[in-house]
């Protein structure tokens, strides 16, 4: 019962960044409170958007992404979204040289 719930909830934070996620692929997961998607592809326009970077992505896939969902202790405890590998082939976007691209990733 809490899994319809939650489930709406992390698909609208994950789906996202993740291409082609289902709700079916959290909710057969979610009752052990571990959920683990392996060989994720990323939403690049939307990373673009995001981090606002002067670089274009060319590709990005996730390796391993795993959610830990504390059901007993949702009050207390935070759900933990944890990163196994992530991959991108980023490409200097036309115009910006690399000095400038260097000082606007070490702010």
């Amino acid at each position: 019962m809490l899994e319809s719930y939650v489930t709406p909830l992390l698909m609208s934070y994950v789906n996202k960044y993740i291409k082609n996620l289902k709700p079916s692929d959290l909710q057969l997961s979610l009752w052990g409170g571990d959920v683990v998607l392996s060989k994720l592809e990323l939403k690049l326009d939307v990373l673009e958007q995001e981090l606002k970077l002067p670089f274009t992505f060319l590709s990005g896939h996730i390796h391993e992404l795993r959610i830990h969902v504390p059901w007993t202790k949702l009050g207390s405890e935070a759900v933990v979204i944890t990163i196994n590998t992530m991959e991108c082939i980023l490409k200097l976007k036309d115009g910006v040289q690399v000095g400038t691209a260097l000082t606007m990733l070490t702010l």
